[in-house]
């Protein structure tokens, strides 16, 4: 079987091809259909190519004398077109010598087309040496780059095409090898001929000297170069090493430094000291002024100094450092210790809540309950209301009550600090008779649909019930066609989905129902009106599978009932493409 956008092959010899498409069948005709059988044109070219020459596709279409879904017909005609020889150079040949291993080729059109004309170009390497491992870059534009080339012959081809437009161009690259030319420098020797006093003098045999460890003092080095001849020169280098300045160090003790009991330890840092040269060594004091006052102190030699066991008042502290040389610096840091300062806590148990029944639970969040320092334990315990209430985690910022009747109760919150200093609050909980009113339904009913629209809805999401949890039920009224078929269950959710309608009104009454079995209802109607156009339909019928018509056939096919019919594309309308026995 074809489709109508089957490709189609064709060899020079033939002159037309025709192609029937007949229930789904094909048959092949070598003559020319009847010119007054053709009725219209298709709007699209097809172009083939092969190698460089070209040809023109133009399919028609043809109507015989039977049913305008069984018969399609396309004769295909081919007409071959010239190709335009171009005049390409890739340039000159090039000769480059080693260590120099890129190039780059241009490529140009000595015929040139109209200006604004863009060429495609394809370069290819015909010819390269046995163990060439180079680089390309752009091969398929009009410069070529070669990098990591070696030693050989190259050969490159350029192909240039523009549409009908065809040429070629060659170039040669000739990398040579490096020059052996033998008159340089192939030994270097270096003697150290004057310095300070040191365990080991400089020789040695390399072109570049490294020197190391060098003390203070002038030196004077001796290089001697030696060609490939035997013939040496020398020359002397002269180099002077200063004896480096070596500066104080610079004590940092860090920041003044601010505590307040109960807390009674801190660390200092003095890792920000620093030197020009070696590494520090440190030591921590107490300053004179300070010298009675008790502190526990770890770390007295290293950066790093931790003090604990203070008392209320003003510490200084003293560090000094000491450099390699034995230079030192002092800086002091004030460590102040101030006294406790604990106020109460501030118990929270928060708002008033009120309850009703059936609910017979709720929580207790003292949660929002704060201290300037810490809180220690939270407590729960009933002071008001009827007995047998039960309190969860009681110990808890946060607790659960449990078996409320109607009435008043009244719960206390405590809070105590790590000093045992206390506060209290109180909370309200109103628990009140269960007032349960029946639900209410409320059906919005749909705005009326017209055929071929089938489908409809009634919604009744909008019923209420003051405790929540209401159930429905749809109920058709006698009154109402009997075609027309509930989807999904629907008739026992809030929205009822109706399908497969016909013409009519349709009535339904909605019942919703709470958890205590009381009931409210309400009706709704959806109204099906004709189809305004069904005088207007035509009704195609195709002998083929509706799953083997494709977007573009369904395209083919409006055009055609355009054409027979003297109508537009646009003033015909597709209502429902479907298998021919659904709807009838």
């Amino acid at each position: 079987m074809y489709n109508l956008n089957d490709s189609v092959t064709h060899s020079e010899e033939q002159s037309a091809i025709k192609l029937t498409f007949k229930n789904g069948q094909q048959t092949e005709h070598s003559d020319r259909p009847d010119t007054q059988s053709i009725i219209m044109r298709l709007p699209f070219n097809l172009s083939l190519f092969t190698l460089y020459k070209r040809c023109y596709l133009t399919p028609l279409c043809s109507l015989k004398n039977v049913s305008l879904s069984r018969v399609v017909l396309l004769s295909i005609w081919f007409v071959p077109s010239a190709v335009r020889e171009l005049v390409v150079s890739a340039g000159d040949s090039v000769e480059v010598t080693l260590p120099r291993n890129a190039v780059e080729l241009n490529a140009f059109v000595v015929s040139a087309l109209p200006p604004g004309t863009n060429y495609a170009f394809d370069w290819r390497l015909i010819t390269h040496p046995k163990d060439y491992s180079g680089q390309m870059e752009g091969q398929h534009s009009q410069t070529l780059k070669l990098s990591q080339l070696t030693v050989g012959l190259y050969e490159f081809e350029v192909v240039v095409h523009w549409e009908d437009a065809h040429g070629e161009g060659y170039v040669n690259v000739t990398v040579k090898p490096e020059s052996t030319d033998d008159d340089k420098v192939v030994a270097w020797h270096w003697e150290e001929v004057k310095g300070p006093l040191r365990e080991e003098k400089v020789s040695t045999d390399t072109a570049v000297l490294t020197l190391t460890n060098l003390v203070h003092g002038n030196y004077t080095f001796n290089l001697t170069v030696t060609d490939s001849d035997g013939a040496t020169n020398s020359t002397q280098a002269s180099l002077l090493v200063n004896k480096a300045k070596d500066y104080r160090p610079v004590a940092n003790a860090g920041a003044n430094q601010v505590i307040q009991l109960p807390r009674n330890s801190i660390t200092l840092y003095g890792n920000q000291s620093t030197d020009d040269h070696d590494s520090l060594s440190y030591e921590w004091s107490l300053s004179p002024e300070s010298k009675d006052k008790v502190v526990e102190m770890q770390g007295v030699r290293t950066p790093i100094l931790q003090l604990s066991a203070m008392q209320e008042g003003d510490y200084t502290f003293q560090l000094t450092v000491t450099d390699s040389a034995g230079q030192q610096e002092t800086a002091h840091v004030t460590v102040i210790v101030q006294p406790e300062n604990n106020k109460p806590p501030v118990a929270d148990a928060g708002p008033e809540k009120e309850l009703t029944l059936p609910v017979d639970r709720t929580t207790l969040d003292g949660s929002k309950s704060s201290d300037d320092q810490k809180i220690a334990t939270f407590h729960w315990k009933q002071t008001k209301g009827p007995p047998d209430v039960k309190i969860e985690n009681a110990d808890g910022a946060v607790a659960t009550v449990t078996g409320l009747e109607v009435g008043t109760y009244e719960f206390t919150l405590t809070v105590t600090d790590e000093r045992k200093l206390q506060s209290s609050d109180v909370v309200t909980v109103i628990v009140r008779e269960e007032l349960d009113q029946p639900p209410l339904a409320h059906v919005v009913s749909s705005p009326p649909i017209a055929l071929p629209v089938r489908t409809g809805s009634l919604d009744g999401s909008h019923s209420t019930d003051d405790n929540g949890g209401v159930s429905f039920l749809w109920t058709r009224d006698d009154s109402s066609p009997a075609a027309g078929e509930v989807l999904n269950h629907s008739d026992h959710q809030a929205v009822l989905f109706l399908g497969n309608l016909v013409e009519g009104k349709y009535s339904f009454t909605l019942t919703v129902t709470d958890s205590k079995g009381q009931t409210s209802t309400d009706s709704g109607a959806l109204e099906v009106k004709p189809d305004k156009w069904e005088r207007e339909l035509v009704e195609l019928v195709l002998e083929v599978s509706v799953s083997q018509v494709s977007h573009r056939q369904r395209d083919m096919l409006l055009r055609q009932v355009g054409v027979l019919l003297g109508l537009l594309d646009s003033d015909i309308i597709v209502r429902e493409i479907s298998a021919f026995n659904e709807h009838r």
